[in-house]
């Protein structure tokens, strides 16, 4: 992790300026790691009609029948990003995601989604995303989830989004169109309970988002009203007075990279955690993930470097005592 401190040095913290060289730090050592990380063999899964609503399942190595469940969203920034990253060899990410999780002992979903529109710099085709698409996505992997595991025993299960993942995740998490699916996971009506949601650098608002993004979000959410109130920190505002159960709204880990972003990145999950601790006033565990930029945490999971993957098992954890 030494090379990401001093990359972070040299290049700053600006996410353009850190994603190329990131990628090309952890390259070789996931490619070190191929076999341990292709020894879990995934399967490709269609949780909704659109052919961008797939996933791959890794199986847990313990126990298939059992085990948690943990489904992980990609960042992307709303317009990029696949569950099998083409900037990166062999298809190693985000398959050593599912790998990491399903070797500790979880089924991990690594879940496409589907984005914004866009014709911007290295932007791949959208699918016409529009708020609340990617909230409704998550409840359709849960749904799918639901389907294909609840009729095993009760089935714990866990929300992780990285950065735009994490916009979604959180969508679901906090919007009202949601609360009725929700409060029945949270139940356990269905045979599987949402136990967490695991927030890893989320831009939970966008009150100092760089001007580039200004269409993107326009696209997505709308006016610069409904931005402010359809983004993370807006729907977590929306429900200030309501109980955290009484919406079906599980418990959250909230991630930062020592490195992330101040402007983008921390100021806004800084926000969130001070806002759900006056809304909630529970609920919330917020940790600082050391030596990480703000694209560095999944790529660290299987590449054999023990520092970077230590956030990974802290998550681990975590979630191990929601259960």
């Amino acid at each position: 992790m030494e090379a990401i401190a001093a990359l972070n040095a040299s290049a700053g913290q600006a996410i353009p300026s850190i994603l190329p060289p990131t990628f090309k730090l952890f390259g070789p050592l996931l490619l070190k790691n191929k076999d341990a990380i292709k020894a879990i063999r995934s399967k490709e899964i269609s949780y909704s009609p659109n052919p961008r609503q797939k996933a791959d399942l890794f199986p847990s190595i313990t126990s298939l029948d059992s085990s948690p469940i943990i489904i992980f969203l990609h960042g992307g920034g709303l317009i990029r990003g696949d569950k099998n990253t083409p900037n990166m060899p062999e298809n190693l990410v985000y398959a050593n995601v599912g790998a990491f999780f399903a070797s500790r002992g979880f089924t991990a979903l690594v879940m496409n989604y589907r984005r914004v529109d866009s014709d911007g710099p290295g932007c791949q085709k959208g699918e016409g995303a529009v708020f609340p698409s990617g909230g409704e996505d998550v409840g359709a992997a849960l749904a799918w989830v639901e389907k294909e595991f609840g009729g095993k025993g009760k089935r714990d299960v866990f929300l992780m989004g990285n950065s735009a993942g994490g916009v979604h995740a959180s969508t679901f998490i906090l919007a009202p169109a949601f609360e009725e699916q929700r409060k029945a996971l949270v139940e356990g009506k269905g045979g599987v309970v949402l136990k967490g949601l695991i927030n890893v650098a989320v831009p939970t608002h966008f009150k100092r988002a760089q001007e580039d993004r200004t269409e993107v979000l326009r696209s997505y959410y709308g006016d610069k009203k409904d931005v402010d109130e359809k983004c993370v920190y807006g729907l977590l505002e929306a429900v200030k007075g309501k109980k955290r159960q009484d919406i079906g709204v599980p418990k959250c880990l909230a991630l930062l990279g020592e490195f992330d972003p101040e402007d983008e990145i921390g100021e806004p999950m800084n926000d969130f955690v001070s806002l759900w601790k006056s809304t909630f006033g529970e609920g919330i565990d917020f940790e600082k993930i050391e030596g990480h930029n703000h694209i560095s945490p999944p790529m660290a999971l299987m590449s054999g470097d023990k520092k970077g993957e230590k956030w990974g098992d802290d998550v681990v954890s975590w979630m191990k005592k929601q259960v």
